[in-house]
């Protein structure tokens, strides 16, 4: 094991893409059991785990994958068939493999998975012996240093989608040729690991240059020299070609979260006694590396609603994933019951034509008359709303009782720079992110109608709810400006979600620029407002406003 312990990072990666394959093609299996090349990929994936396992040292792993391999030549035999009884005990050897590596990759120890053995064996009739593994591992243990030391041993960005590949893949077979001297020919490298390490840094140097780029447009402005502004302009297109590069290298398929949820929805709705389709599309999105790893705790929190609370007795759940301009959009829609909104309405005790009715399903209300050990449309919504606004996204539900129910998350493509409307509010600035703006409008001081001590006007055949920033950002602002806005035309930003749309009243536009998001300082995380701060052109500070939390 010390010999090969550098390999360790290489050997979890690609354990996990093979448990991925097994996953998926069991849950073919159990729809279909006959399918031949379902069964052909288990006995396959099994086997290659087997080999790396016991060549790694991890002979419990080995051992569990052989009886897993002998369940399936038995089945390739006829000898045996799936049953439902089977499916659930390999998934719990599924389980098993799946914790173990958790461990290796946290201690270097695997997990004893004796019993998920034992048991698989006795109900399936194999009888797998441990000194089979011992005699393989011999043979395969220099196969997979000679395989390991031709890959990196870092962990890349894009590793998962490239494991699949290269686990689907047969080694070429040589070719004659009739040149002896092309033998020494060696293939160009095409594709390098690079640890995630080096490309944070990288990303983090690109926020300071964005930085620098930004004084120096300032520079340039003041200075109006027609020499200094051809630097800036070129320097400007190869940094927007860097950004570019940077980014894409960051980015990972959306995939690599949501391939779980097929194996997840099964066994809730098996917990459940339900009939469950899981339909994924737009899987091959791809978002920055950062965005994708916390998406899969609030998508899993609204699928297990969906399972719970959504579909009744059957139905078809549906994630899809698509992108819009400069943001990205999941949704997690199903056919099911729907919201209850009269339930909701009577629960908060609130009017059912409330226009924060959808603000109090994501406040703790939960409408359901069971309390279940899966979820509930109650704690889990208040939990995902945090955390999607945390990293600066935002989420609306649309729902009709009896007639399903979608969730639509909004987010940014990367979490380190964001396009933004640079704007004046007062005597102070602020950066206002580009993803939730509509428009800006300027609004004639006749149009804006008063009606219950709120401010509105009408846009198109709308009417639009506006809201003075002076008058809700806990800020002191100089009082020079105050007359301003009630004597003369309003210029005000709109913010859209799916189905409304709220006014900004503000004082100046500066410009639209791109910026470098930093978190907010310890003293001000409290205030919901404000998502983060950023670097100005002429080096002071600006608070980043939360455009969801404002809507």
């Amino acid at each position: 094991m010390d010999d090969l312990s550098k390999y360790l990072d290489l050997y979890i990666q690609t354990s996990r893409e093979y448990l991925e394959f097994l996953n998926a093609s069991l849950l073919i299996l159990e729809k279909n059991p006959q399918d031949k090349n379902a069964i052909e990929e288990v006995f396959r994936n099994a086997h290659s785990l087997k080999g790396q396992s016991a060549a790694m040292g991890f002979h419990g792993i080995g051992y569990l994958c052989h009886a897993i391999e002998d369940v399936f030549a038995d089945i390739k035999k006829g000898k045996l068939a799936i049953s439902s009884e089977i499916a659930d005990q390999l998934f719990n050897c599924f389980d098993a493999i799946t914790n173990s590596l958790d461990a290796i990759e946290k201690d270097g120890k695997e997990m004893d998975v004796t019993t998920q053995t034992e048991d698989l064996k006795k109900m399936t009739g194999v009888t797998t012996e441990k000194t089979a593994i011992k005699t393989e591992t011999q043979a395969t243990a220099e196969k997979a240093s000679v395989k390991a030391e031709k890959t990196a041993n870092t962990q890349t960005e894009k590793a998962p989608v490239e494991a699949k590949k290269s686990a689907k893949e047969q080694q070429p077979k040589p070719t004659k040729t009739k040149e002896p001297e092309t033998l020494t020919k060696t293939h160009d490298v095409t594709t390098i690991n690079v640890k995630v390490e080096v490309l944070d840094e990288m990303m983090s140097l690109l926020e300071e240059l964005l930085v620098e780029r930004l004084k120096f447009k300032n520079i340039m402005t003041e200075e109006q020299s027609p020499v200094l502004k051809n630097y800036f302009d070129a320097s400007q297109k190869l940094i927007n070609a860097l950004q570019y590069q940077i980014t894409q290298a960051r980015a990972i398929p959306i995939s690599v979260i949501l391939d779980h949820f097929p194996r997840a929805v099964r066994d809730l709705a098996k917990e459940e006694k339900k009939q469950v389709e899981l339909k994924i599309e737009g899987g091959d999105l791809e978002l920055d590396r950062t965005i994708v790893n916390r998406l899969d705790e609030p998508l899993t929190h609204i699928v297990r609603n969906a399972v719970s609370h959504g579909i009744q007795k059957e139905g078809i759940i549906t994630i899809s994933a698509k992108r819009e301009r400069d943001y990205a959009l999941i949704s997690v829609s199903d056919n099911g019951s729907g919201v209850d909104w009269q339930e909701v309405a009577k629960k908060a005790n609130v009017d059912i034509n409330s226009k924060n009715l959808k603000d109090l399903l994501f406040s703790g209300i939960s409408t359901s008359t069971e309390i279940t050990q899966i979820s509930g449309r109650g704690v889990g919504l208040k939990a995902v709303k945090k955390m999607v606004e945390d990293f600066g996204g935002g989420i609306d539900v649309a729902s009709e009782n009896g007639n399903g129910t979608t969730f639509t998350i909004k987010l940014p493509l990367t979490l380190a720079i964001a396009k933004a409307l640079l704007i004046k509010i007062g005597d102070k600035d602020y950066a206002l992110p580009s993803i939730a703006v509509n428009r800006i409008v300027k609004i004639p001081k006749e149009s804006v109608k008063r009606v219950a001590d709120q401010e509105l006007f009408i846009l198109g055949k709308d009417e639009v709810l506006l809201l003075r920033m002076k008058n809700i950002l806990p800020v002191h602002f100089q009082e020079k400006n105050n007359k301003k806005t009630e004597e003369e035309d309003l210029l005000a930003v709109i913010l859209e979600s799916k189905s409304d749309r709220l006014g900004l009243v503000i004082d100046k536009v500066i410009e639209t620029s791109d910026i470098v998001m930093k978190p907010v300082p310890k003293g001000m995380k409290n205030i919901k407002q404000f998502s983060g701060v950023t670097i100005l052109s002429n080096g002071k500070a600006a608070l980043i406003l939360n455009p969801f939390e404002i809507v």
